[in-house]
């Protein structure tokens, strides 16, 4: 498969909805023209890249290095599954496990440090995507399809114990409507320079606007507007016309760095 042609699989994908149909800033994906492509069978040269394939291989599942990098600490569960796609890119490690629990996933990984995660991807066309400049502390994401799908933005920051989720993961049913459940799986955005503090959870359908942040045990159900923070349960808005740094007491000049990314216009 060729870079333009992988790069046309990858953003044309059906979980996107669209949403990557055209460039979007804030949401950078790997540079495909140098990139590896590894069939789910070519266990000996993953290894050393601490890329562990498991689970047995179906047609057309890949593992895409772009940038060809190692000290991974991953282990890849493909099930038997088929055209199952995991392209791993940027500066980032990962660490944990990806399980692809059906056909047609893709994964996207652009990510920087070491990054800590439990990925699964149920029923068909699911896709998740983790931008540039992204972290994540041992954080659960569940992708259910059929075509739904997890973004997260650049410079994303998710912390310890944090679940994401585009499903439920069992139907809630009326018993005056026998035809379809009422909590069907939805997509979720994380839009760029978003922060997920430790234990919350972000549930299906959810788009939390840019620069927000989420506070430690909150249960997110609603959209979020950009530069907002919520927090409790039920989730309510604490202040609004707020974002945040990585570093606990930033100096101006990364005060003004973050209110750039958050607020670009």
């Amino acid at each position: 498969m060729t870079p333009e042609a992988l790069e046309a699989a990858i953003t044309g994908h059906p979980a996107w909805g669209g949403f990557f149909r055209q460039p979007r800033e804030g949401y950078t994906f790997p540079a495909l023209g140098t990139c590896q492509v590894h069939g789910a069978e070519d266990a000996g040269a993953l290894a050393p890249l601490g890329i562990q394939v498991g689970g047995g291989g179906g047609e057309g599942n890949l593992v895409v290095l772009a940038g060809g990098q190692g000290g991974h600490h991953l282990r890849i569960l493909f099930g038997g599954r088929k055209n199952c796609i995991a392209v791993i890119g940027g500066e980032g490690v990962l660490a944990g496990q990806v399980s692809f629990e059906g056909d047609d996933h893709l994964l996207v990984f652009n990510g920087r440090d070491t990054c800590h995660v439990n990925m699964t991807f149920r029923a068909r066309h699911g896709a998740l995507f983790f931008g540039k400049g992204a972290t994540s502390n041992a954080a659960d994401f569940l992708v259910e399809g059929p075509r739904r799908c997890i973004i997260l933005g650049d410079d994303g920051m998710v912390a310890y114990r944090v679940s994401l989720r585009t499903s439920d993961s069992h139907g809630i049913i009326s018993l005056d409507d026998p035809t379809a459940a009422l909590n069907p799986p939805a997509s979720v955005v994380l839009e760029p320079h978003v922060w997920i503090a430790k234990d919350a959870v972000v549930s299906r359908g959810v788009r939390v606007g840019r620069g927000a942040i989420i506070a430690m045990n909150t249960i997110v159900t609603a959209d979020v507007a950009p530069c907002t923070l919520v927090g409790g349960v039920p989730m309510r808005v604490l202040r609004e016309r707020v974002t945040w740094t990585r570093a606990s007491q930033p100096g101006e000049a990364e005060i003004r760095a973050a209110i750039a990314a958050a607020a670009p216009d």
